[in-house]
């Protein structure tokens, strides 16, 4: 007589697990302070815009105090096919979130192509598609039979939801465009544009909003050689690079606002995250402000970055954000070696050349 009444009770947790997860699924995506590091994550018009051939791995530790930060990594990668004037990418992103582990896993494709413009400026499309795998893991979360009035227990639950993990499949659908020249950028991307139903339940009502991106930047260049790319030797970039990076899905909006100084092999930035004018709550909307360093040689770079915490949550709560990004760059020669771009085509993410 007394497994209905069990079977009825684990029967609404599941439901109420269910609903609230993916009530707070329908938030903003996972982010990356490093956007700049990140670029086939915010706009696929960015697949190719490297030298020639890139590899990267992002990685951040979001909220360290927490129980459970939230973990993001990134594996990508792109290439430039020179004679069509055409980049192909691909980007693995995994994400963990919570005390009962949301992960997400996407796989993305992206294709861009090049639009050589008049006075040096190009324009690049961009397209990218995929799928997203959600799953909900409540092997590690906490049960009432795991309490008592002394707290917390350590023996392992007997409530049979934590044999439950359910997963959801959906497509994913994004484009983009950007326009630049040698020392400028300017990029919109739009992400999730099929606006796919995301929840693990059955439940309508809980599309992934779109997410827009928008990007730019502009190069000043502070020494008085010509900058050259990384592969001419003794080449040197000493420059000062500010840049904004908006973001907008669903009634959540962000704003990152620095720049970053190179004298290379050496680069230092800082940026703020937030919208002062808008407020949150009746407070002013202020996030972190985010220093990071960087290093490159022979191709490879190395970039962290901190992100320290000013808002009502305070760094001390939080324990603020780590970021770490590692990029390898290099060169897929050509049969017919005299085939040349057009137009220079700028390494946006990566300014040590």
């Amino acid at each position: 007589m007394l497994f209905l009444p069990v079977m009825k009770i684990s029967i609404i947790r599941i439901a109420v697990l269910l609903f609230f997860n993916s009530y707070l699924l329908n938030a903003q995506d996972v982010q990356f302070s490093q956007y700049y590091n990140s670029t086939l994550y915010s706009n696929p018009a960015f697949t190719g815009t490297g030298e020639n051939t890139r590899v990267g791995l992002n990685y951040r530790s979001q909220w360290t105090n927490v129980a459970k930060p939230y973990t993001t990594f990134a594996l990508w990668g792109d290439h430039l096919i020179e004679t069509a004037r055409s980049g192909v990418g691909l980007l693995i992103l995994r994400d963990e979130q919570g005390q009962v582990r949301t992960n997400s896993t996407q796989v993305s494709a992206s294709y861009s192509y090049l639009i050589p413009l008049d006075n040096g400026w190009a324009f690049r499309p961009g397209l990218q598609a995929g799928f997203i795998v959600r799953t909900e893991n409540y092997a590690n979360a906490l049960f009432g039979d795991q309490i008592d009035n002394n707290g917390i227990t350590g023996n392992p639950s007997l409530d049979p939801i934590q044999q439950y993990n359910p997963t959801k499949l959906f497509p994913d659908i994004g484009a983009g465009g950007l326009i630049y020249n040698s020392n400028f950028w300017f990029g919109v991307g739009f992400n999730h544009i099929n606006t796919p139903n995301q929840t693990v339940s059955k439940l309508n009502g809980f599309d992934l909003p779109v997410r827009t991106n928008i990007q730019t930047g502009y190069k000043i260049v502070l020494n008085q050689s010509r900058y050259r790319n990384y592969r001419a030797p003794g080449s040197k970039e000493i420059s000062l690079t500010p840049t904004l990076n908006f973001k907008n899905q669903g009634s959540n909006n962000q704003l990152d606002i620095g720049c970053y100084y190179t004298y290379d092999p050496i680069m230092f930035g800082i940026w703020y995250r937030g919208i002062p004018v808008l407020e949150n709550h009746g407070k002013p909307n202020n996030e972190a402000i985010i220093p990071m360093i960087g290093y490159a040689h022979s191709g490879w770079s190395v970039t962290y970055s901190y992100d320290y915490t000013i808002s009502s949550l305070t760094t001390k709560q939080s324990g603020g954000s780590h970021e770490i990004s590692l990029i390898y760059q290099f060169k897929i020669p050509y049969k017919n070696s005299g085939i040349q771009r057009r137009i220079p085509c700028p390494n946006f993410n990566r300014s040590y050349q």
